[in-house]
């Protein structure tokens, strides 16, 4: 009885003693997982809880729509909620910096714009590098502007315009709604690279602006394509181009101002997402899948097209190389306009 009893106590102790070296083992397995395949883990986690799409625009907005239309398309592809909060002001650089600072975990996303692109030149001492601090996830919509007339100014396509313009220097007149705006920007891309002179004035808010180019006050605006094209089409307005890199899907007949007469032409109000840099690049990935996915979906391209803007779609390689191009295209730009960075 004694010796039974101490066999069995002893078997006890050696299966208790081989029990604990397998869950060793099998812990040190789980931590060489963690270390070494961190991100098939990761990504089996993301997200597991509301992720946040901070927008630096007034709800409204064609940028805020963009932002509730990948939202919507982020929550049915990664089964999660994603929120758009807006924080509008200093030209977005307020939602910047707080994504900027916000933890790298996937969990906090920038609805980016090219505002981003434009203030790296239009202002001085940011407290964030925008190309050292983000990461592009995707691009998804875009909006275009449009180069339109008075009906009687006597030109109908840009080539004319570049020909009247060179005849009488400092004669044609652009609205403009302020300063280093992309629509006065525009007008100081053309004058650069049609080597014309030309004069601009500036108005409070596009359709002030628009207005008085219907009323012939003016004489030419670079207008946001969904404000322009009604009064196009009811012929208040002359289209001469679109400064996007494609056709505009609302203006399918008006001619890009790179095919018109200026090659690599570009004005582009662009929307993406941007995560922190530092954010798991598995993350970045799974976001980026998921987001291009959504982009390319039926449904929310004919959303965009709808509010007036083009569906673009472009994962984080190609989004980093546009998003690069396009600071250098608005600090050309910027310098030649003569404006100082604040």
């Amino acid at each position: 009885m004694h010796h039974s009893h101490s066999t069995q106590s002893r078997s006890r102790t050696r299966a208790a003693i081989l029990a604990f070296g397998l869950l060793g083992a099998s812990l040190g397995v789980l931590g060489a997982a963690t270390v070494w395949d961190g991100g098939a883990l990761a990504q089996e986690a993301y997200p597991s809880k509301p992720v946040k799409i901070v927008v630096g625009m007034p709800a409204g907005t064609f940028t805020d729509l963009s932002a509730r239309l990948i939202a919507d398309g982020l929550r049915s592809e990664l089964k999660e909620t994603f929120v758009v909060e807006n924080r509008p002001g200093a030209a977005t650089n307020i939602a910047t910096l707080g994504v900027a600072r916000a933890p790298k975990d996937g969990y906090t996303l920038l609805l980016s714009t090219n505002s981003n692109a434009m203030n790296v030149s239009l202002y001085k001492d940011l407290a964030f590098d925008v190309v050292k601090d983000f990461r592009p996830i995707a691009m998804i919509a875009s909006s275009a502007l449009i180069l339109a007339v008075t009906p009687s100014l006597p030109v109908s396509n840009l080539k004319e315009l570049i020909a009247y313009a060179k005849s009488r220097p400092d004669v044609l007149n652009f609205a403009s709604t302020g300063s280093g705006t992309a629509n006065h920007l525009a007008v100081e891309m053309l004058a650069k690279q049609a080597d014309i002179k030309v004069a601009t004035i500036f108005y409070k808010g596009s359709t002030e602006g628009i207005t008085d180019v219907i009323a012939g006050r003016t004489d030419a605006m670079f207008a946001p394509a969904s404000t322009a094209m009604p009064q196009i089409q009811a012929g208040k307005l002359k289209a001469i181009a679109v400064t996007s890199a494609a056709r505009s899907s609302l203006a399918p007949d008006v001619p890009t101002m790179a095919e018109a007469a200026l090659p690599g032409y570009e004005v582009t109000m662009w929307n993406g997402l941007f995560a922190p840099a530092g954010t798991p690049p598995e993350i970045v990935d799974r976001l980026a899948a998921a987001a291009t996915r959504a982009a390319s979906s039926q449904d929310l391209q004919s959303k965009i097209k709808s509010n007036g803007g083009d569906p673009i779609v472009m994962g984080p390689k190609e989004f980093q190389d546009y998003f690069q191009t396009d600071i250098r295209r608005w600090s050309d730009a910027i310098s030649a306009a003569g404006i100082k960075p604040q």
